[in-house]
């Protein structure tokens, strides 16, 4: 019996459990969006990418790219894609560790989610759309910006120029590799001198390490 590889490849004692991955994708949106290419091209984009309800317990992301970016016609067709969201990383030193010295490597955080791509082309749904991603990106600045502040005619120009879509979600995976077959003591060696670096997510990793948490960020 053949067994299916689960992709992409986490060991288990890194694996984060999906609630934790969907509270780092609420916390860190900023995605790279993949599709297969309908020319045999991987194409690939950067875009925020958000919980339509604002709930991590939503069953699809929103997001858009300009329709003059190659990959639209990716999403025009309603292809499967891939969205990795990146979470805090860094380099650790071997001379970190106090008990052993081992191989150097990094520690991070990571979410895959993949699922199919619907392409929003009904210009109502497409305004919906963009009030919801607004309004969720002001609120993680404290803002109350609008798209009524500015005249019809330039948002209708705007609209004419993006493309809408939303990622079903058939699959959500987690990495979070920090230091879990490490001794406490190790850990403990390596939050010490992650805090005098220079990484710049090093407050984020160090209090993970410190709590012995593999879960993703909070809001």
């Amino acid at each position: 019996m053949i067994q299916e590889k689960t992709r992409p490849y986490v060991p288990s004692s890194y694996r984060m459990d999906e609630h934790a991955a969907r509270q780092m994708i609420l916390a860190e949106p900023f995605a790279l969006v993949v599709t297969p290419g309908l020319e045999g091209i991987i194409e690939t984009t950067h875009t925020p990418l958000f919980f339509e309800t604002g709930e991590t317990d939503c069953s699809t992301l929103i997001g858009h790219i300009a329709r003059i970016n190659p990959q639209a016609a990716d999403i025009s067709a309603g292809r499967p894609g891939l969205a990795v969201f990146n979470g805090p990383s860094a380099y650790v030193s071997p001379a970190w560790y106090v008990e052993d010295e081992d191989v150097p490597t990094w520690i991070y955080q990571a979410v895959h989610v993949r699922g199919q791509i619907e392409p929003v082309q009904d210009h109502n749904d497409m305004s919906i759309l963009m009030e919801n991603i607004i309004a969720q990106s002001e609120a993680r600045v404290g803002g109350n910006w609008q798209m009524d502040r500015i005249p019809q005619a330039d948002i209708d120009r705007m609209m004419k120029r993006i493309l809408g879509f939303r990622l079903h979600i058939e699959q959500v995976v987690g990495v979070g590799k920090l230091e879990q077959t490490r001794s406490a003591a190790n850990r403990a060696g390596v939050s010490k001198n992650l805090r005098r670096g220079r990484e710049v997510a090093r407050e984020r990793l160090v209090e993970l390490l410190d709590t012995g948490i593999s879960g993703g960020s909070t809001p």
